[in-house]
């Protein structure tokens, strides 16, 4: 046994891509980690703090800024990161499950992210936040340092509430309709129904499915028409 562990340690002194692979590997968690603490973070309300992150961690600060330069870079890519879009998936799959009516998946889908927006806004609002800062940063720098905007994640979940009319109408009247819908799906409309309607959660709530299905009921109608009397 003695022998066998002498060899092993000696191997692995001996072959450079053993020790490479090990380092990658502690980069790799250490970078989790860090994601993991801001998305925790993002969850709770936080402001982008490094030193906080670092101790949720359990690594140290100069760590930390050895895989971010700055709280902005890492709470930007928390944002992207796959476990941060969570409630996304969840919505998507709700609204599969709604069945083929477009009215009913616009509606699973508003119960599903919206009044989890409503009823939980901190992470949400914190987005917000970093988006728009990373929008004047991108607006701020020169064209060869320009940083890449916030993916439209909303985009894929209206696409999956209109697919049932794809086919019946035109693809330019499904994305207009999907445009529009964006008003209602998104962070945006759970701050303006709050902050400048000032309304409470249960009106809140009741404000964005009468929104939803009054505008996709108006859109469906004029569409409709349009199609069959230009046919």
């Amino acid at each position: 046994m003695r022998r066998w562990y002498h060899h092993e340690i000696a191997l692995s002194r001996q072959d450079p891509s053993l020790r490479k692979g090990s380092r990658a590997n502690q980069k790799a968690r250490t970078r989790a980690a860090l994601l993991q603490a801001a998305i925790d973070l993002f969850r709770e309300g936080k402001s982008p703090s490094m030193p906080e992150a670092a101790d949720r961690a359990l690594v140290s600060v100069a760590t930390a800024y050895r895989y971010f330069s700055s709280a902005e870079d890492r709470w930007w890519e928390a944002t992207l990161a796959d476990a941060f879009v969570q409630t996304l998936d969840e919505t998507i799959e709700r609204t599969k499950a709604a069945g083929s009516e477009p009215q009913a998946r616009l509606e699973a889908a508003v119960r599903s992210t919206g009044f989890a927006m409503i009823d939980d806004p901190a992470p949400f609002r914190r987005v917000a936040q970093i988006a728009l800062e990373q929008w004047f940063r991108r607006r701020a720098a020169p064209d060869d340092q320009q940083i890449p905007i916030r993916p439209g994640r909303r985009s894929e979940l209206i696409r999956e509430v209109l697919s049932p009319l794809v086919g019946t109408l035109s693809e330019h009247d499904c994305d207009r309709m999907a445009n529009a819908l964006g008003l209602v799906i998104g962070t945006e409309a759970m701050i303006a129904l709050t902050d400048a309607a000032g309304l409470d959660a249960p009106a809140a709530k009741a404000a964005l499915l009468d929104a939803s299905r009054w505008l996709l009921a108006g859109a469906l109608a004029e569409l409709t028409d349009a199609s069959t009397s230009n046919p």
